[in-house]
């Protein structure tokens, strides 16, 4: 209903699961996909880069139940065109929907703040933002408590590839175990 108010002929497709996302993209053409990052076998930030492969110049609005402070800046990072929190006012997805149809990026001021932040700081920005889009992914798998083996199955990867990215984790946000890492997200909010 809310896209129909902003686009009074538009036909929206749902999908239940990745997988129907996938196809419908692979098989219609689309203005606009709307996102949710909790899709049903989807992983998260790297479905939109999925999404994107399929029709490139279609702009991904992603509209999540995820934090935006930690989600935000790295979904436009990944390739969407704006995030959109499903906690924010209806009206702010109708201006992103505007605003993504004419071709440019949609950002929050959270989003905008996270921006300009990393843009003037050196060295001192949220530990968030150090972590790649798929480290941010087995950051989260990780505190999840699952598996390296688990990790590399579910992701498509080597085991020696994530152990790789949990290393990488483990240095960027200046921790040596899992226990740490999990204080470190909570200090910064970074976690769901």
């Amino acid at each position: 209903m809310l896209v129909q108010e902003v686009i009074n002929d538009a036909v929206v497709d749902t999908a239940a699961n990745f997988k129907e996302a996938a196809y419908a993209v692979s098989s219609k053409n689309y203005q606009l996909i709307i996102l949710d990052l909790n899709i049903p076998g989807a992983n998260h930030l790297l479905t939109i880069e999925k999404l994107r492969a399929l029709q490139p110049n279609v702009p991904v609005l992603v509209f999540s139940g995820q934090k935006e402070e930690l989600y935000g800046l790295h979904c436009i990072r990944a390739g969407a065109a704006g995030f959109v929190s499903k906690e924010s006012k209806a009206t702010e997805l109708q201006d992103a929907i505007r605003v993504v149809l004419k071709g440019q990026k949609y950002l929050s001021p959270v989003v905008r703040a996270q921006l300009l932040s990393s843009m003037v700081q050196q060295g001192g920005a949220d530990p968030a933002e150090l972590l790649s889009p798929k480290e941010l992914v087995v950051m989260e798998m990780l505190l999840e408590g699952k598996w390296t083996k688990d990790i590399a199955g579910q992701l498509n990867l080597k085991s020696t590839t994530v152990s790789t990215f949990k290393a990488r984790i483990f240095k960027k946000l200046g921790v040596n175990n899992l226990l740490d890492l999990a204080k470190r997200v909570e200090l910064y909010h970074l976690s769901k």
